[in-house]
Formats: structure tokens, C-alpha cells, sequence
């Protein structure tokens, strides 16, 4: 089978040439394009429209032992998920529901041994990119319908939806957006949220959220949930700036530049707490007794980037006078 580009939020899709056309005429009619009728029936669009997550098949399991060729309702589900691949472009929700249908309904079976091979040959994209959009994509339907959320947003999201419920995830990312007004909602964001939730014993309801993070963009505890400053007169501002270098004082860029790496400290500290608490008890002696070669590889990188974090975070403030 020739090799498909997915295209994923960061790059471009690359379009055939007149020569690729050509050539792909001449091979056999895939079984996916034979299939046509069975994806309308089954969908209600056909294969020159980007499908929609609810016109996909719900993810069902087909255990290893199945060997036997797909059926016509199992060709049906590969074509509407492939297209869906090919016509998504920022959509996580659409792109991770196919990649979960195909992979536990083991669609690839017929072209390829593993769901690994048919992602590296097909899509040519890592098995760690497909699991995350695959994990990501029940987030993402719940918060957003729509689809107007990203990979990023729904990563930072999951930890709120598996720990506080989904209507916490859903209100947390509500008032997000509305607290950010016109300002677009990032991951970063949606991590310095994340960040300043209490324990979720301690989290009433939904309702509390709201409450929580705005006392937080008050308190200087997410400066990213906080109202925008407003906007100074050209002339004002510099006035003002004049003032404050004869004074020796902090620009108002400065103090927006602090604000920001303390949101981006902050968020990093969460998401190193999240490590801390993953990695425990016995997850590395488990690793290295199923892979040692790849365990021990992983375990060599998180102290490497361990390392590389504490060297960026070192004290400098003695070293500005050396040369």
C-alpha cells in the first residue's frame, strides 16, 4: 500500500503530482474505493467529503485471534476512517476517533501484522502521536463538541477530565475562554488552570471553578486568566516609560515578561508533579523486565531532561558581573 501523508496541524499536505496520478491509476482499485456504497450507508457521505466525528463508527474491539478477511461493514469502517485522515486538518477529535476504530477493530489486518506498521507505512507518523491523538480525542468531543480544540488544549485538559469529571473538565475550559475574552485559550492556559484547582475532594462542583480561577488571576496565581491591561496613549506610554527609567523602576513589558515565565514555571512544576506521580513504585522495574533495552534508554532520557531542566533553572544572578 503506497504511503499516505496525514496531515497533522504542523505541516502541509502534500498533493500528488500529474506522475503520481498516473501511476496510482494503474494499480488495482483499493479495497477502500471499492467500498464507496458501504461508507454511505453507513455514514451518510461519501468519500469526497472530510466526515464528521459523529458520522464515524463507535470503536469496537476484534480480539487478535480473528485472522479472516474484513467484511463489507469492516471495509465500510476502514474507508470512512482513512478518508476521515485524509480530509482532517486541525481536528484531533475526528483524526483520534479513526485511528481508535481502525486500531481496536484491527482494520489494518488485511495489508499489515501490527497497528504500529500500518501508522509507519500508511500515515508515516510515530505510535506515540497516534496514541496521544487517540487519548485525546473523548476529551476533546466532551469539552467542544464543535471541534475548535486542539491536541495541545486536550492534553491539558485529560488530567481535569479523568480526576474531577467531565463537567469540571467541560466548566474549566468555559471559563477559560471566557475569562481570555478576545485573547485565544492555549495549553498554557488550560495548564496554569489546571494548576491552581484544588484537590478533587476539596472541589464542591463544576460551579466552584469559576470562583477558583478568578481569585488566582487576582492573587497573581494564573497572570494569564487575568484581565487584560488597558491600552496606554502612545505618548502616555512613553511618558510613563521616561518616568520609570529615571526612577530605575520595571517596564510595564518587563513585568508582562515575568508574568509569563511564572505562568510557564508554574505549568512546568504541574506537569512535573504529574511525571513524579506516574512514575512510581514499581512502573521502571516493570519496563525494564518487559523491554530492558527501551527501558533503560527512557530512564537514561528522563534523567538527561532532568538534568537539562535543573541546568536551566540555575541561579545566575551571581554570574552577571563575570566576563
Amino acid at each position: 500500500m503506497s504511503r499516505r501523508t496525514l496531515a497533522l496541524p504542523s505541516t502541509k499536505s502534500a498533493e500528488p503530482d500529474d506522475a503520481d496520478e498516473l501511476e496510482a491509476g494503474a494499480e488495482e482499485e483499493p479495497a477502500a474505493a471499492r467500498s464507496v456504497g458501504v461508507v454511505a450507508s453507513l455514514t451518510g457521505a461519501d468519500l469526497s467529503t472530510p466526515l464528521t466525528v459523529q458520522q464515524l463508527p463507535t470503536p469496537y474491539d476484534v480480539p487478535e485471534t480473528v485472522t479472516r478477511p474484513l467484511n463489507d461493514q469492516e471495509r465500510g469502517h476502514l474507508a470512512a476512517c482513512e478518508q476521515a485522515l485524509q480530509g482532517f486538518r486541525k481536528s484531533v477529535i475526528v483524526a483520534g476517533k479513526a485511528l481508535e476504530v481502525i486500531n481496536r477493530g484491527r482494520l489494518y489486518r488485511e495489508t499489515h501484522a501490527t497497528f504500529v506498521e500500518y501508522l509507519d507505512d500508511v500515515w508515516e507518523i510515530r505510535k506515540s502521536q497516534a496514541y496521544r491523538m487517540i487519548e485525546a480525542w473523548p476529551v476533546a468531543v466532551a469539552v467542544s463538541p464543535i471541534g475548535d480544540i486542539n491536541e495541545g488544549q486536550a492534553r491539558e485538559l485529560r488530567p481535569v477530565f479523568e480526576k474531577y469529571g467531565q463537567e469540571a473538565a467541560v466548566s474549566l475550559y468555559r471559563e477559560v475562554r471566557e475569562l481570555r475574552g478576545d485573547r485565544k485559550v492555549t495549553a498554557a492556559d488550560l495548564a496554569e488552570a489546571r494548576a491552581v484547582l484544588p484537590p478533587p475532594q476539596r472541589l464542591t462542583g463544576p460551579g466552584q471553578v469559576r470562583d477558583v480561577l478568578t481569585v488566582a488571576a487576582a492573587e497573581g496565581r494564573a497572570p494569564r486568566l487575568a484581565p487584560p491591561e488597558p491600552q496606554v496613549p502612545a505618548q502616555a506610554a512613553h511618558e510613563h516609560q521616561a518616568d520609570e527609567d529615571d526612577q530605575g523602576g520595571v517596564s510595564q513589558d518587563q513585568v508582562n515578561e515575568g508574568a509569563e515565565a511564572i505562568a510557564t514555571l508554574e505549568a512546568a512544576v504541574a506537569q512535573q508533579r504529574q511525571i513524579y506521580d506516574r512514575i512510581g513504585g514499581g512502573t521502571l522495574a516493570a519496563a525494564l523486565l518487559y523491554d530492558p533495552g527501551r527501558g533503560d534508554h527512557l530512564r537514561r532520557e528522563l534523567r538527561q531532561y532532568a538534568q537539562r531542566t535543573a541546568y536551566r533553572t540555575r541561579d545566575t544572578s551571581g554570574d552577571q558581573g563575570d566576563d
